[in-house]
């Protein structure tokens, strides 16, 4: 056999190369396990699943009695998303070496994806008395008690982390996302202070302060945090990034435009950069300047349907219909689950009365949010305006039942029927509208205006509205 040292191959490119050259000719290379760990790792990363597989199938000819590809055959199921495969391929191996750390840990990480959550924490609780200041154990263990509701369980597990831990830019990013999946804000505010207080001018730190902020709808604070971050690393596009996203949310458009610029990154992710940028000026009622910074993200980014949208609306209030459905159409076709371009589009074919394309539409937006009742009222009043009024009233009839605690419902049934001169029905619903909202019976007469001078409708409206 040959040495792999032999081969000088010090990158990961070179031993891959190498690795695969010698399954292509047949060969038999010698390579320790730390070697062939890497490789198969390598290919378990990029998703290359098959290659994983040889490459385990080639360690377990060299080392048979290794469990440690054992364990990696597991890694493969998982990444294979057969997460019960790999279970069961662990459960195996666990009987085999019931001491074995890192099969419970990663059965662990298994019972955790398949929301066996009591059964996660047995298995890291094993592998963490196995190894008791294992940080990724016990960050995993404060996961699984956050979903398991166990709060105060899963901040002893925090805790128990070293006082003199040191915390880089990957490990507090673990750490605020776990905060953040279970909105523990002000938990996260704290730790942050405590990583800050240890290291005054770690700039990721100072980020995610600000994002924790952002998400929290604290804009100043997160400003500041981003300043801070700024201030660190300038070059850091990140914050310039948050900084706008906060100055858009206070809008203060231009100095978000600003921010937004120093966040440019000149790659693909500045598409939604310039988004950004077209939204402010949106925001600012200059729609040469949208126009402009959409087509610029469409241009830096081809697939990216909210360029698409934004540009739709634009052309949209330019009255330039055509081109504006043509956009909505290339929105739809990138993401067809995004309820809003149906909606947005559907109205374009409700200016043309094209009837068949306009309900088409609805319906998608409907299936998609079925719990949003405007897009139902939107739908029912498509088919008002093309003179469709019993066919309104069977589609929120239809669909009633689902939304039976929304006011409007009842307030836009009622101006149909009254349309339609069927009072008797019509005052049931009006009843039950102001029932549920007495104040808001202004929507009757938004949709049938005829009803404000009817002397029987306008005395039930006052019995509520005494």
């Amino acid at each position: 056999m040959m040495d792999f040292n032999d081969l000088g191959a010090d990158g990961m490119d070179e031993r891959i190369e190498s690795f695969e050259r010698m399954l292509a000719s047949g060969e038999s290379f010698f390579y320790d396990n730390d070697e062939l760990g890497l490789i198969i790792d390598y290919y378990i990363d990029f998703e290359e699943i098959s290659k994983a597989n040889k490459a385990i199938a080639y360690a377990e000819s060299i080392y048979p009695f290794e469990t440690y590809y054992k364990i990696k055959k597991a890694e493969v199921y998982m990444a294979e998303r057969n997460v019960n495969g790999a279970i069961k391929l662990l459960e195996k191996y666990k009987s085999i070496e019931p001491e074995n750390s890192e099969i419970a840990k990663l059965l662990g990480d298994c019972y955790s994806i398949t929301m066996q959550l009591k059964r996660a924490v047995d298995s890291y609780l094993f592998a963490l008395n196995k190894d008791p200041q294992n940080d990724e154990l016990l960050l995993r263990l404060a996961r699984v008690n956050f979903a398991l509701g166990n709060h105060s369980k899963a901040h002893n597990y925090i805790n128990g982390f070293p006082k003199d831990y040191i915390y880089d830019e990957l490990s507090v990013q673990e750490f605020i996302r776990l905060y953040m999946d279970y909105s523990q804000y002000t938990e996260a505010i704290s730790f942050l202070e405590k990583v800050i207080n240890q290291d005054p001018y770690n700039y990721s730190a100072w980020y995610f302060r600000g994002l924790v902020h952002q998400r929290n709808e604290e804009y100043t604070e997160a400003i500041d945090a981003y300043e801070y971050c700024i201030a660190i690393d300038d070059d850091n596009t990140m914050g310039h990034l948050g900084k706008g996203n906060c100055l858009m949310e206070k809008s203060e458009y231009e100095n978000a435009i600003t921010s937004f610029q120093l966040s440019l990154d000149s790659d693909e992710s500045d598409a939604e950069v310039y988004c950004n940028i077209a939204e402010c000026y949106e925001n600012m009622k200059d729609d040469n300047g949208a126009h402009f910074y959409y087509q610029k993200s469409i241009s830096t980014n081809p697939n990216l349907s909210d360029a698409y949208f934004g540009l739709a609306m634009v052309n949209k209030r330019r009255e330039k219909w055509s081109e504006a459905k043509r956009n909505l159409l290339k929105a739809i076709d990138i993401d067809r689950y995004e309820s809003m371009y149906h909606i947005e589009i559907a109205e374009l074919y409700l200016i043309d009365e094209n009837a068949q394309k306009c309900y088409e539409h609805y319906t998608y937006a409907y299936e998609i949010d079925p719990e949003t009742t405007e897009i139902l009222l939107d739908f029912a009043h498509a088919k008002f305006e093309l003179d469709e009024v019993e066919e309104a009233v069977d589609l929120l009839l239809e669909h009633l039942e689902n939304h039976d605690e929304d006011h409007r419902m009842y307030y836009r049934l009622a101006a149909y029927l009254f349309t339609l001169g069927t009072y008797e029905k019509g005052y049931n619903f009006l009843h039950a509208g102001l029932r549920i909202k007495p104040e808001e019976y202004i929507l009757l007469y938004e949709f049938a205006p005829f009803t404000e001078t009817v002397d029987s409708i306008s005395n039930i409206i006052d019995l509520y509205s005494k």
